[in-house]
């Protein structure tokens, strides 16, 4: 293991030689937590103050340091609780021999907001990335299992892209700005009933399955290919990437945050107004 800054970010190069994730005292912080009386005022920002031993000041303090997590090649797992609450880290990137994130790897990392996925990934564990801070998600095509709560209380997230193939469990993205959209019944506090999950899991893999959504299917996938995507604006017109679902996004927006597009909007415009300067000649 190796830090070093990168884009102004502390960044821990992770190869899995070393067990991060102390469980002894990680149980001394939640003790110490929940000690704290006026609960609307419980906040992990006051730790430091709190009465800790000096072992678990030091491993607390060292996880918060960390901002940026590479994941190296030939890493294959990240173990169960590994980076949980590691609350300063805003990116995560994983190598391609990465194929399985295991319980909540990084449960409560509440400012992570960028991910580059494996291209290899095969599983996401329970709570992997339960309470972060993640806007979209691009699943690879080759995951098959993403695990309970695994996306939930990302409060922000709208955009969340499943292969077909891949087996969703319970309560994936529960709490998040996308499910709220979710078209099934909600109980009091406006969350969805546990017996629906089956419903919005369909829905949340079909909401661009309509042939009207042709293009936001194709700017949302994996790989999008400007070859595709190309051929629908020529049909369409370059109004075509302004046209939103039934969920208010527009293609623009799943290519402007896909992180594996080869390719621009302002790409396909320039394309485009080159042809058609072409054809008026």
């Amino acid at each position: 293991m190796r830090l070093e800054k990168i884009d102004g970010l502390l960044t821990l190069f992770y190869d899995g030689s070393e067990e991060l994730y102390n469980q002894k005292l990680d149980d001394e912080l939640e003790k110490a937590y929940n000690k704290q009386t006026d609960d609307d005022d419980q906040s992990l920002e006051t730790w430091e103050s709190w009465d800790l031993s000096d072992a678990c000041k030091k491993y607390y303090r060292r996880r918060q340091s960390w901002q940026q997590i590479v994941v190296v090649e030939l890493v294959t797992v990240i173990p169960r609780f590994t980076f949980k609450r590691c609350k300063n880290i805003r990116r995560v990137i994983f190598a391609n021999t990465v194929i399985r994130i295991e319980e909540c790897a990084f449960h409560d990392c509440n400012n992570l907001v960028y991910i580059k996925w494996s291209m290899n990934l095969l599983f996401i564990g329970d709570q992997a990335f339960d309470a972060c801070d993640l806007l979209s998600i691009f699943i690879p095509p080759r995951c098959e299992y993403i695990g309970f709560s695994a996306f939930s209380f990302n409060e922000s997230l709208t955009i969340l892209n499943v292969p077909q193939t891949t087996e969703l469990s319970e309560d994936v993205a529960f709490e998040t700005e996308l499910t709220k959209e979710a078209p099934v019944e909600v109980d009091e506090d406006g969350s969805y009933l546990f017996s629906e999950n089956a419903e919005v899991n369909y829905w949340i893999k079909n909401i661009n399955s309509e042939e009207k959504y042709s293009l936001h299917r194709i700017c949302c996938s994996f790989y999008p290919l400007i070859e595709d995507i190309y051929t629908i604006v020529e049909a369409k017109g370059p109004g075509a990437f302004m046209e939103e679902n039934n969920i208010g996004i527009t293609p623009s927006r799943y290519l402007e945050e896909n992180p594996y597009a080869g390719t621009t909007e302002l790409d396909i415009m320039r394309d485009y107004i080159i042809t058609m300067m072409g054809d008026l000649e």
